[in-house]
């Protein structure tokens, strides 16, 4: 869905969760302990990670000058990636990139603390809400689509403790810990075009200012 959007405002498509994958497999290929948090800190800070948009809606993430972009979805990521971002100096640590990336340039960009933490000063803010089962169903989807050997009780459990992991009273993952501002979406009933039209709805009535979809501003959603 924030493709999409990103697609029609032509702005750049931004998952926050990539940089946060992109040091996992940094912590990861360093042979670290996903549980020492000194030392995934200290790699984390001194990470040479660069994100760049070739095209509006694909991101191209490197570390060290490699392109990690297709190796950030295998399931040792999937399984650990929550160990990594649940450490407030991590959190911290890219929460300053990715404001840096946001003055740079307008982006769309989605993440669970999108609109309470990264851009709290965002023109528009979205929080999408649907089950775990529904959102299961869909990284299944995406998961089949690229090739992946999993299933629907692999791909639930997933879902259910990165939840759990992430219910730490500081990420937006209920809809009652979404922003003040931001405009809630319940997505189980909606497809993507539909979920699209309300979220560009809610921009352009948030900004009337925005004649034409490629006026400068910017979009979080969380």
């Amino acid at each position: 869905m924030g493709r999409a959007l990103a697609e029609r405002l032509r702005y750049g498509f931004f998952d926050t969760g990539l940089m946060y994958r992109a040091c996992t497999l940094a912590v990861l290929h360093a042979g670290l302990n996903p549980h020492d948090e000194a030392a995934v800190i200290a790699l984390v800070r001194a990470l040479d990670l660069e994100v760049t948009w070739p095209q509006p809606t694909v991101a191209r993430i490197e570390v060290a000058g490699m392109d990690v972009s297709d190796l950030l979805r295998t399931p040792e990521i999937e399984s650990n990636v929550s160990l990594i971002s649940r450490i407030p100096e991590v959190r911290d640590e890219l929460v300053r990139r990715q404001r840096a990336f946001a003055a740079r340039e307008p982006l769309v960009m989605v993440g669970r603390d999108i609109g309470t933490r990264v851009l709290t000063e965002a023109r528009t803010k979205i929080f999408l809400e649907a089950s775990p089962e529904i959102r299961a169903r869909r990284r299944l989807g995406e998961e089949l689509d690229q090739g992946r050997d999993t299933n629907f009780e692999r791909v639930l459990t997933e879902t259910r403790r990165r939840d759990e992991l992430d219910a730490t009273g500081h990420r937006a993952i209920r809809r009652e810990q979404a922003a003040p501002d931001a405009v809630v979406i319940d997505t189980d009933v909606y497809g993507i075009e539909e979920v699209v039209t309300r979220c560009l709805d809610a921009h352009f009535a948030r900004n009337p200012d925005e004649a034409t979809p490629n006026a400068a501003g910017r979009a979080a959603g969380d």
